[in-house]
């Protein structure tokens, strides 16, 4: 009869969710029915990103036959890695590896406590590749096999979007889609005018999106039109030679199918789920972005009219709407004099600037209490942002994607835990009714009317700023 009945790894916390530079606290239980002897019970803590893809390509041999060859591009890298003999120390008060420790029968608890580092990315789950931080604990046992025990837990990376509010800029695009027949008889034409509010979001925030359209054309019809939130991750192997996979997915979706009349309004809303943030800072070897992509279906053999837009995802929202750049700011793209037949024309698109991933690499602030939090929100107490908002403190639910098992090549077919699914869980804000929403985007545009003038706010927003105007024109 095994005397071994439970080894498992338990953390303090239970959504075993920790935000980078935090400390990791839990207990190793180990419940046997007699007593038994070990060289030593330690843990080991480790992090780290892997990617891995096949692929398969026809070449020519010597003898010039068509030969099927299999390649697997790998690469990976390592943010955390540390190892402590706990059972030594806490029953001998010294490191002695060569002698054994006798784990009498019962139930033990055995805590262990470590240090995240602070510069290291987001927990991630993908098929062809992930960024994932575990705890493993093992009974190193004399001429017997060891017992091992493994469990994954969250790292979150904070981002804060107010820390890149040019990326977050309202969008206010207008687009002209030219109809003819046999590339003779004109058509007629469709207006569509898209716009958002801003361009930054966090997990349990609503994406609004509004098309306003105007169909001059009698014979081509609008048929549907939908609003789409997407990812596309990019992973990069450097084994056997340099590669790059993407994969690109819509994680939600809106669609409304009519009637439309000839001129009309068409709002969206997506509620961002719990997903990492975006370019998974810190990581070299795995890049994620977000889009919204707004389309407009025609009838006939007519082409869609389709345009995308970047959104950053963080982790903290925005304390108000980012202010509109300059109206000479090159991110402002001027107004084309020619309009050309079947060809989508941007009239007016005020674009977040482009940050590259190195920027979002840079080393993390080690000066000032305030860097250490970043403005993350700690699950035990309230932060800055979330009191500003006034909404509460975010729950830590999973994500959408996870993975069946957590096991690694190196780890033998009897590790307890790491046959078993996982999924991270990342920071999601419970924001206000639609009333209480209704009221902070009047304030927001009270402030930025205050800050950069009525001209400039109705011009970058005047769909938002009409339907306000009233209650704004009167406190501003």
């Amino acid at each position: 009869m095994p005397s071994l009945k439970s080894f498992q790894v338990q953390f303090d916390r239970p959504n075993a969710a920790y935000m980078a530079g935090e400390q990791v606290s839990g207990k190793i239980i180990v419940n046997v029915s007699r007593d038994t002897n070990v060289r030593r019970l330690y843990f080991s803590a480790r992090g780290g990103a892997n990617v891995c893809w096949s692929q398969s390509q026809s070449r020519k041999d010597a003898n010039g036959q068509v030969r099927t060859v299999h390649s697997n591009f790998t690469n990976s890298e390592e943010y955390l890695h540390l190892q402590y003999n706990i059972a030594v120390q806490q029953c001998t008060g010294r490191e002695r590896p060569d002698s054994l420790v006798r784990i009498t029968s019962g139930y033990h608890e055995y805590p262990f406590t470590f240090q995240l580092p602070h510069s290291i990315p987001s927990s991630f789950e993908h098929y062809y590749g992930h960024i994932r931080y575990t705890v493993k604990a093992m009974m190193d046992r004399p001429w017997k096999f060891n017992h091992e025990c493994k469990t994954a837990f969250t790292v979150i990376s904070p981002l804060d979007l107010n820390e890149y509010r040019a990326r977050c800029l309202g969008i206010q695009d207008e687009v002209v889609e030219n109809f003819c027949c046999l590339c003779v008889i004109n058509q007629g034409s469709i207006r569509a005018e898209i716009t958002m509010p801003f361009t930054g979001y966090v997990p349990g925030q609503s994406i609004n999106t509004i098309l306003d359209y105007k169909n001059s054309s009698s014979s081509v019809e609008i048929s549907k039109v939908t609003t789409k939130l997407a990812k596309k991750i990019d992973f990069y192997a450097n084994s056997p030679y340099s590669k790059t996979q993407t994969s690109n997915a819509v994680l939600k979706s809106t669609s409304d199918s009519g009637p439309f009349s000839a001129r009309g309004r068409v709002v969206s809303n997506i509620l961002v789920p719990p997903i990492p943030p975006s370019h998974l800072k810190y990581c070299s070897i795995i890049n994620l972005e977000y889009q919204v992509i707004v389309t407009v279906h025609v009838s006939g053999p007519h082409c869609k009219i389709e345009k995308s837009y970047p959104l950053l995802i963080g982790t903290v929202p925005l304390y108000c709407p980012p202010s509109a750049p300059p109206m000479e700011d090159a991110n402002v793209v001027p107004v084309p004099s020619v309009v050309r037949q079947n060809t989508p024309v941007i009239i007016t698109v005020p674009l977040p600037m482009t940050v590259s991933p190195e920027q979002f690499n840079a080393p993390y602030p080690q000066t000032g209490a305030q860097n250490r939090h970043m403005g993350f929100v700690h699950p035990d107490q309230p932060s800055t942002s979330a009191v500003n908002l006034e909404i509460p403190p975010p729950s830590y639910e999973e994500c959408m994607s996870g993975t069946e098992h957590i096991k690694e090549s190196n780890d033998s077919s009897y590790v307890f835990g790491a046959n078993r699914p996982f999924a991270p869980r990342y920071p999601v804000f419970n924001y206000p009714t639609q009333s209480k929403n209704t009221n902070l985007l009047r304030d927001h545009l009270i402030l930025a009317v205050r800050a950069h003038g009525q001209f400039l706010t109705k011009s970058l927003f005047p769909q938002i700023y009409a339907t306000n105007e009233r209650e704004v024109a009167g406190r501003w």
